[in-house]
């Protein structure tokens, strides 16, 4: 973190400098091209993502849930319920504010977003 800070001071803008380094990570990680490189590949990361999400939804057995996460997850999931490609969803996850609210609405097999970064 603190090579990071310092690093960044180097840019008339540090804030604009960390989001463009940060959407690069996230498209080389999306890629595949490197999935040796990391502890989990994309693919996998929105597997357990969407495992974790109907887990979620059967633990609730109807109620209401909160849960408090970052982007990532918010924009998988998300991608699967608008039926989005990777693009597309990656496109999400650079737009989602800190401490956004979506919601999902769910009913038996239904699942649908009712609200998103709000």
């Amino acid at each position: 973190r603190a090579v990071m800070a310092r690093d960044l001071k180097a840019f008339p803008k540090p804030a604009k400098a960390f989001q463009e380094a940060f959407v690069h990570a996230v498209h080389r990680w999306a890629s595949g091209e490197y999935d040796h490189e990391y502890e989990e590949s994309w693919p996998d990361f929105k597997a357990r993502v969407l495992a974790a999400f109907e887990e979620m939804i059967e633990y609730a057995d109807g109620g209401d849930v909160l849960v408090a996460t970052s982007g990532g997850p918010i924009s998988v999931i998300a991608q699967h319920l608008l039926g989005l490609d990777d693009a597309r969803a990656l496109g999400l996850n650079e737009v989602i504010a800190n401490t956004s609210v979506s919601r999902v609405l769910y009913s038996g097999p239904r699942r649908s977003l009712a609200v998103f970064n709000n």
